[in-house]
């Protein structure tokens, strides 16, 4: 089990692989924490289409994070 030094999080809006949050993310010693949280496709009436977006979007997000390196 790896020691982790820092978790990032990323919330469904920040799906930006550079952003500050990553600055020094060292992909041996950090990791990305993403969640799809249901609470968030029913805190409110949403667009089915709109949701799969939403998830896609983060999905997509994760693949290229990995791509990179990084631990998600």
């Amino acid at each position: 089990m790896l020691k982790l030094r820092h978790l990032v999080l990323v919330l469904g809006d920040q799906l930006d692989g550079e952003s500050a949050a990553f600055d020094g993310f060292d992909p041996a010693r950090d990791a990305v924490l993403q969640m799809e949280v249901r609470e968030e496709a029913t805190y409110i009436p949403q667009h089915k289409r709109r949701l799969a977006y939403f998830f896609s979007a983060m999905r997509h997000f994760r693949d290229e994070q990995r791509a990179r390196g990084r631990r998600v």
